[in-house]
C-alpha cells in the first residue's frame, strides 16, 4: 500500500464513504468492547427508551472514521493523535449514513493534519459531528 505524505492534500479536501451498519455488525461489536449495553441490543428495553429503539454503539461509527482515515483518505501512514466526537442524533441499525471527512488546517512543519470528522443521514441531517488530528509523514 502506498503511503500518503502531508504534502499531498490541502484545506478543504475531502472525502466521502457511504455504509450502514446492520444488527449483525452490532452484536459483532458488542462482544469485541464488551459494551452490551441493552439501547444497543435489546427490541424490549429499546422501545422504552427516548430513541424508541436500538442504537448503534457510539464507537462502532467512531471506528468508520478511524477505517477511513487509515485505509482511504488520508489513508495509508496516518496515526491518530486524537479524535473528538459530539453525538447529535442516534444512528439506528440499517440507516444509511454518509462518513465525511475534511482537512481543515496542515502543519507541514509537525506533519499534523486537522481534520473535521462528521457522519450525516441520507437527508444530510448532522448525527455526528468532529475532529480529529493526526500525524502524517
Amino acid at each position: 500500500m502506498e503511503r500518503n505524505h502531508v504534502d499531498d492534500f490541502y484545506t478543504g479536501q475531502y472525502y466521502e464513504k457511504q455504509f450502514a451498519v446492520s444488527e449483525e455488525m452490532g452484536m459483532r461489536f458488542a462482544e469485541i468492547s464488551g459494551d452490551y449495553n441493552p439501547i444497543h441490543l435489546d427490541g424490549r428495553e429499546a422501545a422504552g427508551s427516548r430513541f424508541g429503539r436500538k442504537i448503534v454503539h457510539g464507537m462502532l461509527i467512531g471506528s468508520y472514521f478511524s477505517g477511513v482515515i487509515g485505509n482511504e483518505f488520508p489513508g495509508a501512514g496516518s496515526v491518530y493523535i486524537r479524535q473528538e466526537m459530539l453525538f447529535r442524533r442516534p444512528v439506528y441499525y440499517d440507516m444509511e449514513c454518509t462518513i465525511r471527512i475534511e482537512v481543515c488546517e496542515i502543519d507541514r512543519e509537525k506533519h499534523h493534519v486537522s481534520l473535521k470528522t462528521q457522519c450525516y443521514d441520507s437527508d444530510r441531517t448532522l448525527l455526528v459531528d468532529g475532529s480529529a488530528t493526526i500525524l502524517l509523514d
